[in-house]
């Protein structure tokens, strides 16, 4: 059989992505009018609990995996068991210290929630090498549908049942478990690697010595991802981070759908181009052509049709979420490209830099952070948070420009365009709905994403996108397919409109 190529990877990546976020946006629609902002809140804060652990305790062996130019019996071994003792201590840990972290939050609901969903590390410890083992050989048809239809099974069957029968956050917890112990028994089916017993030291070597450079950064990004959970949770009730959750969800489910379905196989792809270093460019920049060209623009359509998204996903007791969707909108894009470049950074084994650019970053922001959140101002802390990922975007593109000799013009001028397509598509949107504004939410939304879909590809086509075309052009030439709509979209482009 032959080893599929990044283009097809990317392919079905896509269509897992796309077919996830329906589901989830549906699976949200109905969640959201059987649980109440609070109980998502306590989720919230469960989350933000494991993620904190979830860095290490497969102490990044998955990426490892993935990263290192050719891997044995014995590299797979030693990731296996490392993970999942790794995985093993963690639940027992956060365990322990759940009591103290509902305390810290002020929430005594908190702690049962903490110690049900702290199992999440041993089932993810156990998941690690056979999901690295499936990206390294690039097998994301599997793994799309595998992630697909363990989302049905785990939110969209069991989530919703629970939460009609009146479980509430429980439902939630039990959801989240079921999704990953569906995703292990899939992929370990797929993989059936060795699990057997390796006691040699010397092969952990490499695996932990780049799994714990990669930990360590992904742990960083980590807080400054999840620091307005942890302040907002300190400081704000439950109910307020339940409605804050929600909407930054909104935002950012699409566009991490979007994002994973590039960067999952961009890992292993850059990787393998890592000492080669015009490959590794082009890459790169198509990645972050190509992704952004999504992401901005459909942000900036969810920034206008933010009241219609509110009324259609979250229901009428959600309408107090609907600056926090806004604001969401103007940050989320470039959280989510960010992790384009960070990608980058890893696989040219820039770890150390990544963990310093964290680390500054993260002393300059969380004092005035913290400050707005002793002084109870939400809006403030919301606003520095869009800035530090702002900040954190400009200054990945500043190291990527010096490390793989890429003018900053042409970065420049790449997020330029994307920040005009969104402006093109938010505008559309605005017009759609203040001329229809008769309809009801869910007649309007539909026209919104349809105006919004055609005014990107008009831009996309016509408009000040150079790069996202040359990109296009290229895609296009290497697919066989000679169909009439190929043929006349390839002569479009190469009339460099």
């Amino acid at each position: 059989m032959p080893k599929p190529t990044l283009l097809n990877s990317i392919k079905w990546n896509y269509l897992g992505a796309i077919m996830k976020g329906v589901l989830q946006m549906g699976v949200l629609a109905i969640l959201a009018r059987l649980i109440s902002p609070e109980e998502f809140g306590l989720m919230a804060l469960a989350l933000v609990a494991i993620k904190f652990g979830r860095y290490f305790s497969d102490f990044g062996l998955a990426a490892a995996i993935q990263q290192k130019k050719e891997i044995n019996q014995s590299d797979i071994e030693a990731s296996f068991w490392f993970s999942l003792l790794a995985g093993l201590i963690f639940t027992i840990l956060v365990g322990i210290l759940a009591n103290p972290l509902a305390i810290f939050f002020d929430s005594p609901k908190l702690e049962p929630i903490i110690q049900l969903v702290a199992f999440s590390f041993v089932i993810i410890g156990a998941s690690a090498t056979s999901i690295g083992l499936i990206k390294r050989e690039m097998r994301f048809k599997f793994l799309s549908i595998t992630e697909t239809t363990a989302y049905v099974i785990s939110n969209g069957m069991i989530g919703i049942f629970l939460a009609y029968k009146g479980y509430g956050v429980y439902s939630l917890a039990i959801a989240h478990l079921s999704l990953l112990l569906l995703t292990f028994i899939a992929t370990y089916s797929k993989t059936r690697h060795s699990i057997r017993i390796n006691l040699k030291l010397s092969d952990y070597k490499h695996i932990l010595k780049f799994g714990g450079g990669y930990s360590i950064a992904s742990f960083m990004t980590f807080i400054g991802s999840n620091i307005d959970h942890i302040l907002i949770g300190k400081y704000f009730p439950a109910s307020e981070l339940g409605l804050w959750n929600r909407s930054r969800n909104i935002i950012s489910m699409p566009s991490y759908n979007l994002l994973v379905s590039i960067t999952g196989a961009l890992l292993p792809a850059y990787s393998r181009q890592q000492h080669d270093k015009e490959k590794f460019r082009d890459l790169y920049l198509n990645s972050l052509v190509f992704t952004g060209f999504l992401l901005i623009p459909v942000s900036g359509g969810m920034f206008s049709a933010a009241p219609e998204l509110i009324d259609v996903l979250l229901g009428p007791n959600w309408q107090n979420a609907l600056i926090y969707v806004q604001i969401s909108s103007l940050f989320v894009p470039v959280e989510m490209l960010a992790s384009i470049a960070a990608t980058a950074c890893s696989a040219l084994g820039a770890i150390s830099l990544q963990i310093r650019l964290q680390t500054y970053l993260l002393l300059l922001f969380i004092p005035i952070m913290l400050y707005y959140s002793i002084q109870h101002q939400l809006i403030y802390i919301l606003i520095t948070l869009a800035a530090y990922y702002w900040l954190r975007f400009i200054i990945y593109l500043i190291i990527l420009s010096k490390k793989l000799n890429i003018d900053f013009k042409t970065h420049f001028k790449i997020i330029v365009s994307q920040l005009m397509a969104s402006l093109w598509v938010g505008a559309l949107i605005y017009l759609t709905s203040y001329y229809f504004s008769n309809l009801n939410a869910f007649q309007l939304l539909p026209l919104e994403m349809v105006s919004g879909g055609i005014g990107l590809s008009t831009f996309i086509l016509f408009g000040p996108a150079k790069a996202c075309r040359k990109t296009l052009r290229d895609f296009l030439n290497l697919r066989s397919s000679n169909t009439k709509i190929i043929k006349y979209i390839r002569i479009i482009l190469k009339k460099g409109y």
